[in-house]
């Protein structure tokens, strides 16, 4: 059986249909993720009102550095994570806070702008108050990075995290071993299908067998051959029968082990 360890069902329709395609694909459990205060009221929903015999859901809790910036700009982080503090404690099937991390734009697309220095500076201060936060209610950081390796190896180093899992892993081989250094797990969605994604591939063949989990980031991020479709979790099957190949792993090895790892992670 397997764990989609990271999933935005508040973003997807017909749930009940999505979760039967779940259970039909062979996953027993599913997290859905909180990107801000309202997401994360609903992933609490979520997880309470469509968790069953046959597949049990649970939700995370916390504040996007992209997703959450109108309400930091409106609220200020302290303001805006007291309710996320609050909403950690509320639920029994709350098993991590996150998604928290850096997210800096490095393009030249015009419809998307570079981060700036100062919007960099916020996500930094954001990231380290919810790695404070995950320590001070006893659960594992979900750490979402596009760009800015070093500075949130070098945060999560001066903070002491305690646990925490890489989603959606980008990185390089180095990068994901650092992660594993650090004592975090990597987790791969979708993206590692895919034909260009040849460094993230490598990275999916070193991380050690207790560290790795998978994903579907869905509605986001199908994985081949469903590359640009809506993606929902019975396609996390698909990224781990990738993976499994590559790393020369039968797939009941490699989803035995997956799935060991995310019990042990979100206690679950």
């Amino acid at each position: 059986m397997l764990v989609d360890t990271h999933a935005h069902l508040d973003a997807l329709e017909n749930l009940e249909e999505v979760i039967a395609h779940a259970k039909a694909a062979g996953v027993s459990k599913i997290i859905t993720i909180g990107t801000n205060i309202e997401s994360s009221k609903k992933a609490i929903d979520i997880a309470e009102k469509y968790s069953n015999d046959d597949i049990k859901i649970y939700a995370t809790v916390g504040t996007h550095p992209y997703d959450g910036r109108d309400e930091i700009a409106q609220l200020g982080i302290e303001k805006c994570l007291a309710p996320i503090k609050s909403l950690a404690g509320s639920s029994k099937k709350i098993v991590g806070v996150g998604e928290a991390g850096l997210d800096y734009y490095f393009t030249t697309d015009k419809k998307i702008e570079k981060t700036t220095e100062q919007e960099k500076s916020v996500q930094r201060k954001l990231f380290e108050a919810q790695i404070k936060l995950a320590n001070a209610v006893g659960l594992p950081l979900v750490i979402h990075c596009r760009g800015g390796w070093d500075e949130i190896f070098d945060l999560l180093g001066k903070t002491g995290l305690e646990k925490g899992v890489f989603h959606s892993f980008t990185g390089s081989v180095a990068d994901a071993q650092a992660a594993c250094a650090l004592g975090f797990y990597v987790s791969f969605s979708g993206i590692v299908t895919f034909k260009n994604a040849k460094e993230i591939q490598e990275a999916g063949k070193v991380v050690p067998s207790d560290k790795i989990l998978v994903e579907t980031d869905c509605p986001y991020l199908s994985p081949e051959p469903f590359r640009g479709q809506k993606n929902e979790p019975a396609n996390v099957r698909i990224t781990a029968e990738f993976l499994a190949g590559i790393r020369s792993a039968s797939y009941s090895e490699f989803a035995q082990a997956s799935m060991q790892n995310a019990q042990k992670l979100f206690n679950i």
